[in-house]
């Protein structure tokens, strides 16, 4: 079956149990209706008939009748609005075959200014590789697949999240259902750092004072004094003396359980989220021993977050002034639930950011998980231990859809090697190059590629495609330009780049080189960088319309020579995009503005 069969089988299946459970939702709110209203009706008449002592026994069957309909009836809910969930996420697998996203989220939060690439390949944005790939719903999540993609990885690890990857592609009820079960709730993306900083911040030290730790009993004391005042066994003064000394007490510590609210608070939901993606991860059976390891980092985060979920919630009660007037003040409910909150500090705070991170993990595995279900096509990249080589079989770029994509070869090996590509406007050089570039970056974060075959080494890529004019920093395009080349020419001048703390040479990408001077200003200064960059480590692409470039090098061994070029048939060009060996000698500039309707 293929992968779309089975996203529209199960989108099929999941909306008509979220249409069943919506049938049974509806009756269940008559249901709970028709009892209100019977248990009045029957009070009423049993109290004309037969007194008010029979009616206490009715209200208190009605009433338990009454909170067990609405405890099945919350669960109906949860289990209609989940296979809703369900459903959409299967039709959003539809659409995202066709590259038509759903989601809103475009990664654009962790772009970083002048990275080396996720610009100019569209890593980020509306039309991005993170939209194709993206599976995730917490903030943390998120990060980590933006991580990496930004960010390749050493070929240990993109071994190990192949395998798993490789695991999880299988496993779509898991995956769909760890997607759902953060869907249902509102806040699971809201960021978790002033959370992290709460937790991370040292133990308070004024709850630890005598007055708080001996005076969280004293409602021991008042309480009993006011059920005491309440049935006139005491005068009111003693009850109202013990809740003035609550008052005492409470304000010493008002601001510092608000100052502590704010920054946990807000994500009670969020908190909720983790502690279902956590139980849905404990839940499952895996076989690789590095996802059974991370499955067993969250054997205790499910009950432990809920508790902190618990404690939040509790103690989020004091902005209710009635709730604070009747329950808050005599319960001295501030300092008997900050205290259990710095006591869940004290014993999770080493675990909490190990808990977010692990599921994480899961939620960027998942999504290149996703990927490699959605297309089976795709391949499992062969991770080298070259210093620098490529080497791909009918390469396509992931983001053209299949029925239009156009795939080509190519090899390249050993360092100081420029791959050289001329050709017509509009022939697909630029967009042979992000294809390339593109899956390496997906090689690299351990993701299967739109190939084939593939092979690469682990490189830092690079890339200077599309160098723009700045008004606020009164930079030209050109002079855009030669600022990024400054960046490679540094990054290659010590013949290795460092990144996340170990060294990767740059395999670098350089569209329409010079574009922005005269044809021998552009010439000289190509072909002299090309010399330079030949005497490091960095190895690449460089596309030109300067055939003169391509003809000088044809016969140098660090360099070789490829095209794409157009025909004319009927009057009108044609692209095949394909990729040819050796110089493009012809070009359609002067065709292209005949057909815009310049007189040549």
């Amino acid at each position: 079956m293929s992968p779309q069969q089975t996203f529209q089988n199960r989108k099929d299946t999941f909306q008509n149990l979220a249409d069943n459970f919506q049938k049974k939702y509806n009756k269940w709110a008559i249901f709970r209706a028709i009892l209100f209203l019977a248990t009045i009706i029957i009070s009423y008449i049993t109290y004309q008939l037969l007194g008010g002592n029979y009616v206490i026994p009715i209200v208190i069957i009605g009433i338990s009748i009454f909170l067990a309909s609405v405890s099945k009836h919350l669960k109906i809910k949860y289990l209609r609005d989940k296979n809703k969930a369900l459903s959409m996420l299967n039709e959003d697998e539809i659409k995202r075959l066709d590259n038509i996203f759903t989601r809103t989220e475009t990664g654009e939060q962790f772009a970083e200014t002048n990275h080396f690439y996720s610009s100019d390949l569209d890593i980020f944005g509306k039309q991005s590789v993170f939209k194709l790939l993206n599976r995730t719903h917490t903030y943390t999540g998120a990060g980590m697949l933006a991580e990496w993609l930004k960010f390749p990885a050493k070929k240990t690890e993109i071994l190990v999240r192949q395998e798993m990857i490789e695991e999880l592609s299988s496993k779509i009820d898991f995956r769909q259902d760890l997607e759902a079960s953060a869907i249902l709730i509102e806040e699971v993306s809201e960021p978790t750092d002033k959370l992290l900083k709460w937790s991370q911040s040292p133990e308070n030290e004024q709850i630890k004072k005598s007055i708080f730790q001996y005076g969280k009993f004293l409602p021991y004391l008042t309480i009993p004094l006011i059920i005491a005042w309440a049935f006139d066994f005491l005068p009111i003064g003693y009850p109202l003396l013990m809740l003035v000394i609550h008052g005492f007490i409470g304000k010493q510590i008002y601001e510092t359980v608000s100052n502590a609210l704010d920054q946990t608070l807000r994500l009670t939901g969020a908190l909720k989220a983790y502690a279902n993606l956590s139980e849905s991860i404990v839940n499952e059976q895996f076989t690789h021993p590095k996802l059974a390891q991370l499955q067993a980092e969250l054997s205790e985060a499910s009950p432990a977050i809920r508790s902190l979920e618990d404690i939040l919630n509790k103690l989020g009660n004091r902005a209710n002034p009635i709730f604070m007037f009747i329950v808050g003040v005599p319960t001295l409910w501030d300092i008997q639930y900050f205290i259990k909150l710095e006591n869940w500090k004290r014993q999770h705070r080493e675990n909490l950011s190990k808990w977010l991170l692990v599921i994480a993990e899961f939620e960027a595995l998942n999504s290149l998980a996703g990927l490699h279900f959605a297309n089976p096509d795709f391949v499992k990249p062969e991770i080298l231990d070259d210093s620098i080589a490529l080497k791909a079989t009918n390469l396509g770029h992931p983001m053209i859809r299949k029925a239009k994509r156009i795939t080509n070869s190519i090899a390249i090996e050993g360092e100081g090697k420029t791959v050289i590509i001329t050709g017509s406007n509009m022939s697909g050089k630029s967009t042979f190059q992000r294809t390339v570039g593109v899956n390496m970056v997906l090689a690299l974060a351990g993701s299967v590629v739109c190939a084939e075959a593939f092979a690469c080494s682990c490189v830092q890529v690079f890339t200077s495609m599309r160098t723009q004019d700045s008004l606020e920093e009164d930079t030209s395009s050109f002079y855009a330009e030669l600022k990024r080349l400054k960046t490679l020419i540094e990054a290659v001048s010590s013949k290795q780049l460092a990144v996340n703390s170990y060294q990767l040479p740059v395999f670098y990408f350089l569209d329409e080189i010079l574009k922005g001077t005269n044809s021998k200003d552009r010439h000289d200064g190509a072909k002299a960088l090309m010399l330079q960059l030949h005497r490091t480590s960095a190895s690449g692409f460089i596309s030109t319309h300067d055939v003169e470039l391509g003809d000088e090098f044809e016969k140098q061994g660090f360099v070789e020579n490829y095209s794409f070029s157009s025909d004319v048939v009927n009057g009108d060009l044609v692209f095949d995009y394909k990729l040819r060996a050796g110089v493009c000698h012809s070009f359609n500039a002067s065709l292209l503005m005949k057909g815009i309707g310049i007189e040549m």
